[in-house]
């Protein structure tokens, strides 16, 4: 549910925190002193969840949870510059056989959500270990076509 922000609630909001804050200001304007730091910084706190509070029942503030979960879709040219390749190069890796990047077409155009390329992007991470001498081998003998007469030699 989407509330309308209107200039009289915004008023009314203003005002609310203004005659809020009026009353429960009783700090000091004096210079703070090292020792003073925790007490200033505890009441900074509960007026930040007060105006927070407040935001919320004005409905101009809603959860920051929901933003940044939420997908962002983007056309091909600002995918090429989150993965730093030209437009071609786009294209060819998403028809690459192996691992190609995740895309959405609709008539002739391409589509991608931004937190879809940036896992396609961490998925690519190298292994910083050397691999074992049992996945060399299983790499080599992969690539062959039929096991050699004289066996393997690892």
């Amino acid at each position: 549910m989407v509330k309308l922000i209107t200039p009289n609630s915004l008023f009314y909001f203003a005002l609310e925190f203004q005659t809020n804050f009026k009353t429960q200001s009783n700090m000091e304007t004096s210079t703070i002193t090292f020792d003073q730091l925790p007490h200033v910084v505890g009441g900074l706190s509960e007026k930040l969840d007060r105006v927070l509070e407040l935001l919320e029942k004005a409905g101009i503030a809603g959860h920051s949870k929901q933003s940044k979960s939420s997908r962002r879709l983007v056309y091909a040219k600002e995918a090429c510059q989150i993965i730093g390749k030209s437009l071609s190069t786009l294209y060819r890796a998403v028809k690459a056989p192996n691992d190609p990047i995740p895309s959405y077409k609709r008539g002739k155009l391409l589509y991608f959500y931004e937190n879809e390329i940036y896992a396609w992007i961490e998925g690519g991470r190298k292994h910083s270990a050397a691999p074992s001498l049992a996945e060399t081998a299983a790499a080599i003998t992969a690539g062959m076509k039929r096991r050699p007469r004289g066996g393997y030699n690892f």
